[in-house]
């Protein structure tokens, strides 16, 4: 039987909303960062191959943050200070400098820039300051910072970056400034370019509602309880169905006035969906929208994998939608995976997993790959311009067996067929719920204070006229987005979750401004503390002796030391990493004690080695399951590996040391920790303890 096996890509591209409407300015630079970087490489990856094609699903707000770079209203502040003469730079706009300019993969954008790997290695041994660098030093490190987030296009095609990366150091201003200002009138070409493709037909153009909310927890909250039935709500509640239509409706008016066309798929924010959910995008005509293959075995009752190939429909009021599930293995394997892999063995994996869907189908089937399109290329060498290469050109010769399809195109392949869902069960591409968004205590503390205001704003309505009114929908649209649940809680961790806090009550507080009232004290307390945001989630509270062996030989010898729970850095969806816990403490005769913990360590067939840096001095191991001592730059260890990976540093008289690791196979880092932040092993309390005693 003839058969073929239909590939489709979703790159998913979204950003927050970071424009402070009230004051005009745009807080955090990453939507200019990842325009430079990845939101005309990715589409050009593709474009040089003619056979191939790809969905690519641009979100409205940040659509809106782009055009506001390109007519000159986006007053971005780091962009703005960016601009300055750094002889004339102020002491906070050098702190925010401090905040930014190393907030780049190290490994891939940092150390292929030598002089920018210098300046991080003095910026580190200065204590993260900027105090004891020259003006020179300054410019080059703002210079550096804005190349290393060049993307490939823009470093083959124009003159002046291609220049400056050969120059690397003793940048002018005025290369500074000519540098912002390519950069600017680089992002007039992102838009047209996508345009130019789907006039093409190669690629299609899907969207999300508006400011990326969780539709299902809009239209009806209860819908948590839906998708994960113990799930703890907010006491409060108010209703915000008329903001989940509101966000589709201005979502596709948006689309159409940037393309010129409607807009026929959508990729509900987070893969989030419910019934309720289908029959609103029914009723905006749009004709099809993707979830995760979670949502489709919750749906179906049963979780086999072959039922995943196919695409499904729901008929809805006579009409038909049609649902394609993404493949979680495949999509988080580009998305998580790979990077650790060398190009050609990764992009070789990809097809072979491929083909043995296609071995195992008894007929035509489709695979969804969907993810995230901007954010994974960072940990990928050359901003996987090379694994893009491998992979691309394999798929244009498998040409037999696999093809390149937009998910708009199924309809019109006969050998394709469509199975119809009785139902639609409801969840997120995140564990098939939305425990993401709602359910923690800082995300309910953040879902009460909107539903105290959006109640308040129901009573007050009729007393507003339709400007304020206006202004104030739009408030809440922005203040739905998932963005700012996403990091409340201790899911995720990044370094400014405490801005995210406060543009978040920014806009709570702006809605109690615009109806005339007081605004309550709890909008100005923080949701999330800065402080209780670290790395650490827990510091040592009493020495510990423990037996080096490489197991955990009982619960209390590890008891009162620290614990990092590496997996909650970033991101909960890295099904990936070998070390995913870690136990630290100190003894009393000045020994460092730390133990990695993780299952797939615990089972560990391959040859690795572990590179530890504890206070800026590399130490490097074998991971052999035995119990070794060595010396290692006039250090004393003891190192065992069983279970787990133990290890013993003997004279560590530190109250504060900064800690990473990597892991690596032949050489390639395939884990590292921190990804974004610095750990600080902090003993200053055990010290104190010890003095008062």
């Amino acid at each position: 039987m003839n058969k073929t096996l239909y590939l489709s890509f979703l790159w998913h591209m979204h950003q927050p909303y970071y424009k402070d409407n009230s004051k005009d300015i745009t807080t955090m630079p990453w939507v200019f960062l990842h325009a430079i970087k990845d939101y005309y490489d990715i589409p050009w990856y593709l474009s040089r191959f003619d056979k191939l094609k790809a969905t690519f699903n641009l979100v409205p707000s940040l659509l809106t943050q782009l055009e506001a770079y390109i007519d000159g209203t986006a007053n971005d502040k780091l962009l703005d200070i960016l601009k300055k003469d750094v002889n004339f730079l102020k002491v906070e706009e050098k702190d925010f400098l401090e905040e930014y300019l190393f907030l780049c993969n190290e490994e891939n954008m940092i150390k292929p820039l030598p002089r920018f790997n210098e300046l991080r290695i003095k910026f580190k041994s200065e204590n993260k300051s900027l105090d004891n660098f020259s003006n020179q030093e300054v410019l080059d490190l703002q210079t550096l910072f804005l190349l290393s987030w060049c993307g490939n296009y823009l470093r083959s095609e124009s003159f002046l970056i291609k220049e400056l990366l050969k120059k690397q150091r003793d940048f002018s201003r005025a290369e500074k400034l000519s540098l912002i200002e390519e950069l600017l009138e680089f992002l007039k070409e992102i838009i047209p370019f996508y345009k130019s493709l789907d006039e093409k037909g190669q690629i299609d153009i899907s969207t999300t509602p508006f400011y990326h909310p969780i539709l299902p927890l809009l239209l009806d909250r209860n819908s948590a309880k839906e998708a994960r039935h113990d799930v703890n709500l907010p006491s409060s509640l108010a209703t915000y169905e008329e903001y989940a239509s509101l966000q589709v409706k201005k979502a596709i008016m948006y689309f159409q006035n940037t393309f010129n066309f409607k807009p026929k798929g959508f990729w509900p924010s987070e893969g989030s969906v419910s019934l309720k959910t289908a029959k609103l995008l029914n009723e905006n005509q749009i004709k099809w929208f993707c979830s995760d293959e979670e949502v489709l075995f919750k749906s179906l009752g049963s979780y086999n994998k072959e039922l995943l190939y196919k695409p499904y429909f729901l008929e809805l009021e006579d009409e038909k939608i049609n649902i394609f599930f993404r493949d979680k293995y495949l999509s988080d394997l580009i998305g998580f995976d790979f990077s650790k892999k060398e190009p050609k063995e990764a992009a070789q994996d990809f097809i072979n997993h491929l083909k043995n869907i296609y071995l195992d189908s008894k007929e035509s089937c489709i695979v969804p790959i969907i993810l995230d399109g901007e954010n994974a290329w960072d940990f990928y060498k050359n901003n996987a311009w090379d694994f893009f290469e491998e992979l691309y050109s394999l798929l244009e010769k498998e040409t037999s067996w696999c093809k390149t399809i937009l998910f708009d195109e199924t309809e019109n392949i006969e050998d394709l067929k469509a199975e119809k869902l009785s139902t639609l069960a409801t969840g997120s591409w995140i564990n098939g719920n939305f425990d993401i968004w709602i359910g923690s205590c800082e995300k309910n503390k953040a879902w009460q204070l909107l539903d105290t205001v959006k109640n308040n704003f129901d009573i007050q309505r009729e007393n507003l006229d339709k400007e304020t009114i206006e202004k104030i929908d739009e408030e809440f649209l922005i203040a739905l987005g998932s963005d700012w649940f996403w990091w409340y809680g201790d899911d995720h961790y990044s370094d400014v979750n405490h801005y995210f806090d406060e543009q978040f009550r920014f806009h709570i507080k702006n809605i109690y401004e615009l109806m005339n009232q007081e605004v309550p004290k709890e909008v100005f307390d923080l949701i999330v503390e800065k402080s209780s945001k670290n790395i650490t989630n827990k510091t040592p509270t009493d020495y510990i002796r423990p037996t080096v062996d490489g197991n955990m030989s009982n619960f209390f010898e590890w008891l009162n030391s620290g614990y990092i729970d590496i997996k909650k850095e970033f991101s909960t969806m890295d099904s990936t990493s070998i070390i995913e816990k870690l136990y630290y403490g100190i003894d009393r005769e000045h020994c460092l004690y730390i133990y990695f913990e993780g299952q797939k360590l615990k089972d560990l067939k391959k040859d690795l080695k572990i590179k530890i840096e504890i206070d800026n001095t590399d130490y490097i191991f074998d991971l052999k399951r035995e119990r070794r001592k060595l010396e290692q730059k006039e250090k004393s260890f003891i190192i065992a590996f069983d279970m787990g990976l133990e290890l013993k540093l003997e004279n560590f008289n530190l109250k504060k040391a900064d800690f990473s690791f990597e892991l690596l196979e032949k050489n390639n880092v395939i884990q590292m920790y921190p990804k974004y932040d610095k750990v600080v092993f902090d003993f200053e309390n055990l010290f104190l303890k010890s003095w008062y005693i």
